[in-house]
Protein backbone atom coordinates (compact mmCIF):
# COMPACT_ATOMS: atom_id res chain seq x y z
CA UNK A 1 0.00 0.00 0.00
CA UNK A 2 1.64 3.55 -0.59
CA UNK A 3 2.32 5.66 1.75
CA UNK A 4 -0.67 8.19 2.63
CA UNK A 5 0.74 11.88 1.53
CA UNK A 6 -0.12 14.93 3.30
CA UNK A 7 0.74 18.22 1.41
CA UNK A 8 2.26 21.06 3.80
CA UNK A 9 3.99 24.06 3.05
CA UNK A 10 7.21 25.23 4.56
CA UNK A 11 8.38 28.32 4.33
CA UNK A 12 7.42 28.77 0.64
CA UNK A 13 8.62 25.14 0.02
CA UNK A 14 5.95 22.63 -0.66
CA UNK A 15 6.37 19.13 0.51
CA UNK A 16 4.38 15.86 0.50
CA UNK A 17 4.69 14.34 4.14
CA UNK A 18 4.21 10.62 4.59
CA UNK A 19 3.68 8.54 7.43
CA UNK A 20 3.07 11.18 9.98
CA UNK A 21 1.66 9.17 12.80
CA UNK A 22 3.98 6.90 13.00
CA UNK A 23 5.31 6.31 16.37
CA UNK A 24 9.43 6.75 16.25
CA UNK A 25 9.66 6.52 20.12
CA UNK A 26 7.53 3.86 21.54
CA UNK A 27 7.83 4.11 25.28
CA UNK A 28 6.86 8.01 24.50
CA UNK A 29 4.64 7.67 21.88
CA UNK A 30 6.48 10.31 20.16
CA UNK A 31 5.24 10.27 16.37
CA UNK A 32 7.19 11.37 12.91
CA UNK A 33 4.90 14.05 13.00
CA UNK A 34 6.43 15.48 16.30
CA UNK A 35 10.17 14.94 15.02
CA UNK A 36 9.41 17.24 11.77
CA UNK A 37 7.69 19.52 14.13
CA UNK A 38 10.74 19.51 15.84
CA UNK A 39 13.37 20.14 13.19
CA UNK A 40 11.47 23.17 11.57
CA UNK A 41 10.63 24.91 14.69
CA UNK A 42 14.36 24.57 15.35
CA UNK A 43 15.39 25.48 12.12
CA UNK A 44 16.50 29.25 12.78
CA UNK A 45 19.02 28.19 15.71
CA UNK A 46 20.39 24.38 13.80
CA UNK A 47 20.84 25.99 10.57
CA UNK A 48 23.26 28.28 11.40
CA UNK A 49 25.47 25.10 12.44
CA UNK A 50 24.51 23.13 9.66
CA UNK A 51 24.67 25.69 6.45
CA UNK A 52 27.16 24.96 3.89
CA UNK A 53 28.31 21.73 5.28
CA UNK A 54 27.79 18.16 4.37
CA UNK A 55 25.54 16.51 5.70
CA UNK A 56 24.87 12.71 7.29
CA UNK A 57 21.89 11.41 8.11
CA UNK A 58 21.13 8.43 10.58
CA UNK A 59 17.81 7.04 9.29
CA UNK A 60 15.45 4.98 11.71
CA UNK A 61 12.50 4.37 9.22
CA UNK A 62 11.14 2.18 11.66
CA UNK A 63 11.49 4.20 14.93
CA UNK A 64 14.62 4.03 17.12
CA UNK A 65 14.10 0.12 18.37
CA UNK A 66 13.97 -1.00 14.44
CA UNK A 67 16.91 -1.03 12.20
CA UNK A 68 18.81 1.98 11.22
CA UNK A 69 21.16 3.37 8.56
CA UNK A 70 23.56 5.93 7.98
CA UNK A 71 22.82 8.06 4.49
CA UNK A 72 25.32 10.43 2.78
CA UNK A 73 24.04 10.19 -0.54
CA UNK A 74 21.22 12.33 -1.23
CA UNK A 75 18.25 10.40 -1.69
CA UNK A 76 16.74 10.04 -5.35
CA UNK A 77 13.54 11.94 -3.75
CA UNK A 78 15.53 14.82 -2.73
CA UNK A 79 13.25 18.41 -4.52
CA UNK A 80 15.33 20.33 -6.91
CA UNK A 81 15.37 23.20 -4.31
CA UNK A 82 17.67 21.71 -1.78
CA UNK A 83 21.80 21.93 -2.59
CA UNK A 84 23.82 18.94 -2.67
CA UNK A 85 27.26 18.83 -2.56
CA UNK A 86 29.34 16.38 -4.39
CA UNK A 87 32.64 14.65 -3.24
CA UNK A 88 34.57 11.82 -4.75
CA UNK A 89 35.35 9.72 -1.86
CA UNK A 90 38.06 6.65 -2.25
CA UNK A 91 37.18 4.10 -4.68
CA UNK A 92 35.61 6.91 -7.20
CA UNK A 93 32.24 6.99 -6.40
CA UNK A 94 30.81 10.29 -6.12
CA UNK A 95 28.75 11.45 -3.08
CA UNK A 96 25.73 13.97 -3.30
CA UNK A 97 25.81 15.12 0.36
CA UNK A 98 22.70 17.36 1.30
CA UNK A 99 23.04 20.73 3.01
CA UNK A 100 20.71 21.63 5.27
CA UNK A 101 20.18 25.83 4.37
CA UNK A 102 16.56 26.18 5.57
CA UNK A 103 13.41 24.72 7.59
CA UNK A 104 11.96 23.05 5.09
CA UNK A 105 15.11 20.87 4.52
CA UNK A 106 15.36 19.60 7.61
CA UNK A 107 11.43 18.56 6.80
CA UNK A 108 12.59 17.31 4.64
CA UNK A 109 14.98 14.82 6.23
CA UNK A 110 13.12 14.17 9.21
CA UNK A 111 10.11 12.77 6.83
CA UNK A 112 13.05 10.01 5.68
CA UNK A 113 13.20 9.03 9.44
CA UNK A 114 16.54 10.78 9.88
CA UNK A 115 16.56 11.15 13.71
CA UNK A 116 19.65 11.99 13.81
CA UNK A 117 21.47 14.64 12.00
CA UNK A 118 25.63 14.99 11.69
CA UNK A 119 27.02 17.97 9.48
CA UNK A 120 31.17 17.89 9.29
CA UNK A 121 33.32 20.08 11.16
CA UNK A 122 34.19 22.08 7.76
CA UNK A 123 32.22 23.67 5.04
CA UNK A 124 31.67 22.53 1.45
CA UNK A 125 33.74 25.25 0.40
CA UNK A 126 36.65 24.26 2.74
CA UNK A 127 36.22 20.70 3.42
CA UNK A 128 39.88 20.26 4.73
CA UNK A 129 39.78 23.69 7.09
CA UNK A 130 37.67 22.79 10.13
CA UNK A 131 36.13 25.43 11.81
CA UNK A 132 36.39 24.15 14.95
CA UNK A 133 38.16 21.56 17.53
CA UNK A 134 35.77 18.90 19.27
CA UNK A 135 36.82 17.56 22.29
CA UNK A 136 34.52 14.28 22.74
CA UNK A 137 34.29 13.02 25.87
CA UNK A 138 32.69 9.37 25.25
CA UNK A 139 31.87 7.53 28.33
CA UNK A 140 32.79 3.49 28.29
CA UNK A 141 30.82 0.65 29.85
CA UNK A 142 31.88 1.02 33.80
CA UNK A 143 31.27 4.82 33.41
CA UNK A 144 29.02 6.80 35.10
CA UNK A 145 28.03 10.47 34.04
CA UNK A 146 29.63 11.31 36.81
CA UNK A 147 33.19 10.48 35.66
CA UNK A 148 32.23 12.63 32.49
CA UNK A 149 31.48 15.82 34.28
CA UNK A 150 34.76 15.29 36.50
CA UNK A 151 36.59 14.93 33.36
CA UNK A 152 34.55 18.18 31.66
CA UNK A 153 35.58 20.16 34.89
CA UNK A 154 39.52 19.18 34.30
CA UNK A 155 39.45 20.15 30.50
CA UNK A 156 37.51 23.63 31.81
CA UNK A 157 40.86 24.05 33.85
CA UNK A 158 43.06 22.50 30.84
CA UNK A 159 41.79 25.18 28.59
CA UNK A 160 41.84 28.19 31.16
CA UNK A 161 45.60 27.50 31.28
CA UNK A 162 45.81 28.02 27.61
CA UNK A 163 43.58 30.88 27.21
CA UNK A 164 41.24 29.27 25.08
CA UNK A 165 37.15 29.27 25.10
CA UNK A 166 35.72 25.85 25.03
CA UNK A 167 31.82 25.43 24.44
CA UNK A 168 30.42 22.53 25.98
CA UNK A 169 27.11 21.01 24.83
CA UNK A 170 25.54 17.54 26.30
CA UNK A 171 25.71 14.70 23.32
CA UNK A 172 22.34 13.85 24.32
CA UNK A 173 23.20 10.37 25.13
CA UNK A 174 26.25 10.04 27.92
CA UNK A 175 28.80 11.96 26.67
CA UNK A 176 29.98 15.51 26.16
CA UNK A 177 31.47 17.76 23.19
CA UNK A 178 33.62 20.79 23.95
CA UNK A 179 33.82 23.14 20.62
CA UNK A 180 36.93 25.23 20.45
CA UNK A 181 36.72 27.43 17.43
CA UNK A 182 40.08 27.91 15.54
CA UNK A 183 39.02 30.30 12.89
CA UNK A 184 39.97 29.84 9.20
CA UNK A 185 42.88 28.09 7.61
CA UNK A 186 43.46 25.54 10.35
CA UNK A 187 43.74 21.58 8.98
CA UNK A 188 42.51 18.42 10.70
CA UNK A 189 45.65 17.53 11.77
CA UNK A 190 46.29 20.59 13.56
CA UNK A 191 42.71 20.21 15.59
CA UNK A 192 43.45 16.83 15.91
CA UNK A 193 47.08 17.61 17.45
CA UNK A 194 45.00 20.03 19.65
CA UNK A 195 42.45 18.28 21.20
CA UNK A 196 44.70 14.77 21.31
CA UNK A 197 47.10 16.92 23.46
CA UNK A 198 44.18 17.93 25.59
CA UNK A 199 43.76 13.97 25.85
CA UNK A 200 47.37 13.35 27.16
CA UNK A 201 47.24 15.86 29.68
CA UNK A 202 44.18 14.53 31.03
CA UNK A 203 45.43 11.01 30.92
CA UNK A 204 48.69 12.45 32.59
CA UNK A 205 46.57 13.86 35.48
CA UNK A 206 43.90 11.48 35.91
CA UNK A 207 44.99 8.08 34.49
CA UNK A 208 42.32 5.98 36.65
CA UNK A 209 39.82 7.78 34.51
CA UNK A 210 40.97 8.45 31.10
CA UNK A 211 42.06 6.55 28.22
CA UNK A 212 43.10 7.53 24.27
CA UNK A 213 42.90 3.60 23.40
CA UNK A 214 40.57 3.23 20.01
CA UNK A 215 39.61 -0.26 20.60
CA UNK A 216 36.37 -0.04 23.00
CA UNK A 217 37.13 -3.60 24.38
CA UNK A 218 40.65 -1.92 25.51
CA UNK A 219 39.40 1.08 27.67
CA UNK A 220 38.65 -1.13 30.98
CA UNK A 221 36.17 1.69 31.97
CA UNK A 222 37.73 5.25 31.60
CA UNK A 223 36.25 7.83 29.79
CA UNK A 224 37.92 7.63 25.85
CA UNK A 225 39.05 11.77 24.25
CA UNK A 226 38.27 10.81 21.10
CA UNK A 227 40.20 13.43 19.36
CA UNK A 228 40.32 11.57 15.74
CA UNK A 229 36.72 12.88 15.67
CA UNK A 230 38.58 15.87 14.01
CA UNK A 231 39.34 14.21 10.64
CA UNK A 232 37.94 14.90 7.30
CA UNK A 233 34.46 13.34 6.88
CA UNK A 234 34.34 12.69 10.11
CA UNK A 235 30.55 14.18 12.10
CA UNK A 236 29.23 14.54 15.32
CA UNK A 237 25.84 15.50 16.70
CA UNK A 238 24.39 18.70 15.19
CA UNK A 239 23.94 21.35 17.86
CA UNK A 240 20.94 20.84 19.06
CA UNK A 241 20.12 17.65 17.02
CA UNK A 242 17.60 14.71 18.42
CA UNK A 243 19.12 11.53 19.69
CA UNK A 244 17.63 7.98 19.45
CA UNK A 245 16.79 6.93 22.96
CA UNK A 246 13.92 7.08 24.91
CA UNK A 247 12.47 10.44 25.86
CA UNK A 248 14.20 11.79 22.45
CA UNK A 249 17.45 14.16 24.33
CA UNK A 250 18.20 16.72 22.40
CA UNK A 251 22.34 17.52 21.84
CA UNK A 252 21.82 20.73 23.84
CA UNK A 253 24.63 23.44 24.96
CA UNK A 254 25.46 24.12 28.20
CA UNK A 255 27.28 26.49 30.40
CA UNK A 256 30.35 25.19 32.44
CA UNK A 257 28.50 26.45 35.77
CA UNK A 258 25.45 23.57 34.69
CA UNK A 259 28.29 21.25 33.98
CA UNK A 260 29.61 21.87 37.68
CA UNK A 261 26.45 21.86 39.25
CA UNK A 262 25.15 18.45 37.29
CA UNK A 263 23.21 19.72 34.00
CA UNK A 264 19.71 18.61 33.39
CA UNK A 265 18.75 17.21 30.53
CA UNK A 266 16.11 18.20 27.24
CA UNK A 267 14.19 16.24 24.86
CA UNK A 268 12.06 17.40 22.01
CA UNK A 269 9.58 18.59 23.81
CA UNK A 270 11.30 20.21 26.80
CA UNK A 271 13.87 22.40 25.39
CA UNK A 272 11.41 25.23 24.38
CA UNK A 273 11.20 27.34 27.45
CA UNK A 274 15.08 26.94 27.96
CA UNK A 275 16.15 28.38 24.51
CA UNK A 276 13.72 30.85 25.31
CA UNK A 277 15.13 31.56 28.38
CA UNK A 278 19.19 31.76 27.99
CA UNK A 279 18.95 31.67 24.17
CA UNK A 280 21.41 29.97 21.54
CA UNK A 281 24.94 29.36 23.85
CA UNK A 282 26.58 28.07 20.73
CA UNK A 283 26.25 31.70 18.49
CA UNK A 284 30.34 32.42 19.73
CA UNK A 285 31.42 30.02 17.65
CA UNK A 286 30.03 30.91 14.10
CA UNK A 287 32.72 34.11 14.48
CA UNK A 288 34.99 33.51 17.14
CA UNK A 289 38.87 32.71 16.02
CA UNK A 290 41.37 31.05 18.20
CA UNK A 291 44.99 30.77 18.21
CA UNK A 292 45.14 26.82 18.77
CA UNK A 293 48.39 26.56 17.20
CA UNK A 294 50.51 27.96 20.09
CA UNK A 295 47.71 26.34 23.03
CA UNK A 296 49.10 23.40 21.29
CA UNK A 297 52.29 23.69 21.88
CA UNK A 298 51.82 25.19 25.57
CA UNK A 299 50.14 21.87 26.26
CA UNK A 300 52.80 20.02 25.16
CA UNK A 301 55.33 21.73 27.08
CA UNK A 302 53.15 20.18 30.07
CA UNK A 303 53.55 16.68 29.43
Amino acid sequence: MAPVKTPVLIAGRELALTNLNKVLWPEDGITKAELIDYYTRMAPSMIPYLRARPLVMTRYPNGIHGKWFYNKDAPESTPDWIPTWPFAIENGRVLDFVRAEEPATLAFVANLGAIELHPWLSRCATPDNPDWAVIDLDPSEGNTFADVLVLTRLVRQILGAVRIAGFPKLSGATGVHIYCPCGPGYSYQETAAFCETIGRVLLKVYPQKVTLERVVSKRAGRVYVDYLQNRRGQTITAVYGVRPHPGAPVSVPVTWDELEAGPPRYSIRTIWPRLEAVGDLFTPILTMTQDLRRATAELASML
